[in-house]
């Protein structure tokens, strides 16, 4: 059988015995209203709408259990959901794992480390002004994934190793991974993917951050390597937030990009305003554009509460 087919009954199996100790309930509602404009780059022809949008709202139940010889196991299921829509759930980060002092194993479905090495360089992600609408195909999320973490005891260095099972003899198995740095106000992360977003494909991806008092610097460069020998092409994005008063955060980013769309371009300026730790209003302005697609323009205001 299929680990796909499997992976529901353990984490069923999960919640129903012993692991299941003090499982958490966790979710994020992201609903904003927005204008968006839409331009044809042949005709020059605009159409416009208002819309309530939610992006990426989700619930989910996790937990762990201590076992024996320092072990724990760990659950996480996780499901996208729509509170504005009739959409049916669909599926996120769900997976099954166990970690000690070795470093942690994952089994699932869930974010590749070449996706999560981005660290907060995109201050726009979950809108939008994300990464994956123009800029790039390889922020991804797969199943039948096996991933190795090492221990947090290396002085701010991590290490992240993927196998994606394609389970069909004829497709090789991808490997991916990421090895990162954090200390302080400062995080760079280099990740490297090999026949994960298609076989005969490849990826690499270099991101920072830096925090200097109340502003936050970022930057990314990516490179892919499409099929059939074709021609390497580039990502590069910069983004930077200042903290106002301590509950404003103004932002602004930028990328330029041939990975998903030939010529794309995406900028974005944006203003959140936390009133509480898991409550924020937020706002945006966003221009996406390439050679290949119409020109999309939004601004939009809204909320993100996380529980």
């Amino acid at each position: 059988m299929k680990k796909k087919q499997l992976l529901p009954g353990l984490i069923a199996l999960t919640l129903s015995g012993t692991v299941a100790a003090d499982p958490e309930i966790f979710g994020l509602i992201h609903l904003v209203t927005q204008y968006h404009e839409t331009t044809d780059t042949v005709t020059d022809e605009s159409e416009s709408v208002v819309e309530l949008e939610s992006f990426f709202s989700r619930l989910g139940v996790r937990g762990s259990e201590k076992l024996d010889n320092g072990l724990e196991v760990f659950y996480h299921y996780e499901l996208g959901i729509e509170p504005n829509d009739n959409v049916t759930w669909t599926k996120r980060n769900s997976f099954l794992g166990v970690k000690g002092d070795f470093g942690r194993l994952a089994f699932g479905r869930f974010d590749t480390p070449f996706k999560r090495s981005q660290g907060k360089v995109d201050i726009f992600g979950d809108q939008v002004g994300d990464i994956a609408q123009v800029i790039t195909i390889n922020d991804n999320r797969l199943t039948n994934m096996v991933e190795y973490t090492t221990p947090n005891t290396l002085n701010g260095l991590q290490f992240k190793g993927l196998v994606l099972l394609r389970e069909d003899p004829e497709l090789e198995d991808g490997y991916g991974g990421s090895a990162s740095y954090a200390k302080g106000d400062f995080y760079v992360a280099l990740a490297l993917d090999s026949d994960i977003e298609e076989v005969d494909t490849s990826a690499v991806r270099v991101s920072s951050t830096y925090q200097i008092g109340p502003v936050q610097l970022g930057g990314m460069y990516e490179q892919y390597s499409p099929q059939n020998d074709a021609d390497d092409v580039d990502a590069k994005l910069v983004s930077v937030k200042y903290r106002v008063g301590g509950k404003w955060d103004l932002k602004a980013q930028y990328a330029m990009s041939d990975v998903k769309f030939e010529g794309a371009k995406s900028g974005s300026v944006g203003a959140d305003y936390h009133l509480s730790p898991t409550f924020k209003l937020t706002s945006y302005l966003t221009r996406n554009s390439s050679d290949e697609t119409p020109t999309e323009k939004y601004a939009g205001v809204g909320g993100v509460l996380k529980f």
